[in-house]
């Protein structure tokens, strides 16, 4: 664990001393800027401010997994027990640079005037926020180049936009008699939209922790798909 969270802290810096540093930094700043443009109560800010920084952590995956993705990184793996620490180190990092990123969102709209918050309600945005976060690191991860062999990646992209615009054309869909296809689509992403949903109207009833667990068992699941391609992968750095 120790190696874990001292590679993690690598993997920050070598991000932030690199350009590629600015990337979830501007991002952040926009996001910040765009979407509290009019101002955000409590309930938007858990849904919308939600999808931002899921959005953001799968970002910041992509881009700690391609640093990680180089030459240099042998040196380091090298002296690591199992390849899957690295990959652990990836998402922690990520998970960190995001939730650290979301608190100055918050606390910057807060001193603005464009954002609400009144507790307890509040309290419960962490555990809420955090499955999503780790969904997103593990799908950021288990999409890079860095675990990915072949076209592996390539074909989660594919899945992943097919299932975005399945669920955003689900009614054109059912008007085309592929109702089967809509209700799988609802299925797969119900636990988020039901954490999101619930955590929002603070409804914190079975189906709230239900849809939390099933989230992290995603997170767990897209994990382990990663670690079971980088295991035996015959690495090719992008140098």
């Amino acid at each position: 664990m120790n190696r874990i969270f001292i590679l993690s802290t690598i993997l920050i810096r070598d991000l932030f001393l690199s350009m590629f540093g600015i990337v979830p930094l501007a991002a952040a700043v926009a996001f910040g800027l765009i979407a509290f443009e009019y101002g955000m109560d409590q309930a938007q800010f858990i849904t919308v401010g939600g999808v931002g920084t899921l959005v953001l952590c799968f970002l910041t995956t992509l881009l700690l997994a391609s640093r990680a993705n180089r030459a240099s990184t042998y040196l380091v793996l090298a002296r690591l027990h199992r390849r899957a620490e690295l990959l652990a180190s990836v998402i922690l990092a990520s998970f960190s640079i995001t939730v650290l990123l979301a608190i100055l969102i918050a606390l910057g709209n807060l001193l603005t005037g464009r954002l609400t918050l009144a507790p307890p309600a509040t309290f419960w945005i962490p555990p809420s926020w955090s499955p999503l976060l780790l969904l997103a690191a593990s799908l950021g991860l288990a999409l890079s180049g860095l675990v990915a062999r072949g076209g592996s990646h390539l074909v989660g992209y594919l899945l992943l936009a097919g299932l975005l615009v399945a669920n955003e054309q689900g009614a054109l869909l059912a008007d085309r008699g592929l109702t089967w296809l809509v209700r799988a689509v609802t299925t797969v992403i119900w636990p988020v939209s039901t954490l999101l949903a619930h955590a929002s109207a603070g409804t914190l009833d079975g189906a709230y922790f239900l849809a939390g667990a099933l989230t992290l068992g995603y997170a767990i699941l897209l994990y382990l798909l990663a670690v079971f391609l980088f295991q035996e992968k015959d690495l090719c750095w992008s140098e």
